[in-house]
C-alpha cells in the first residue's frame, strides 16, 4: 500500500515516504540472514597448549544468549547471512526513523487543525 500525497505535505515528508517505499522493497528481496558473530576459538589442553580451533557463531535471541559451532567449510555461508542481518537492522532503524519523522509531522499538523476550529 503506498502513500497519500497531498499538496499540503512538505517535500521532505514525500521524500521520507518515497524512501520507506524503496526500503520496503530492498527488505523484500534480501536473502537468508542470520544475527550474530562468527569468531575464531581455540581449545587448550590442561597445559595451555592450542591444539584445535573451531568457529563459533555468538548471538542473543529473544534474551537468550546462544552459540553455535560452524564447520569451517560453513564459514562463508555464515558470514553472507551475517551481512544480510546487518543490512536487516540498518534498513529497519531507517525505516524507523523516517516513520517518527512522519508521525512528528502528521502530529504537529493535527495539533494546528485543532487550534484552528478551537
Amino acid at each position: 500500500m503506498g502513500f497519500f500525497y497531498s499538496p499540503y505535505m512538505s517535500k521532505k515528508i514525500q521524500k521520507a515516504q518515497r524512501r520507506i517505499e524503496e526500503i520496503k522493497k530492498e527488505l523484500s528481496r534480501l536473502g537468508q540472514m542470520r544475527p550474530g558473530k562468527l569468531s575464531r576459538q581455540s581449545r587448550k589442553d590442561r597445559n595451555g597448549k592450542e591444539y584445535g580451533s573451531y568457529w563459533k557463531l555468538g548471538y542473543t535471541y529473544k534474551m537468550k544468549v546462544k552459540s553455535e559451532y560452524i564447520p569451517d567449510q560453513l564459514v562463508e555461508m555464515i558470514q553472507r547471512q551475517n551481512e544480510v542481518f546487518r543490512r536487516f537492522r540498518a534498513l529497519t532503524e531507517e525505516w524507523v526513523d523516517l516513520a517518527l519523522e512522519i508521525g512528528r509531522f502528521e502530529t504537529e499538523r493535527e495539533k494546528k487543525n485543532l487550534k484552528s476550529e478551537g
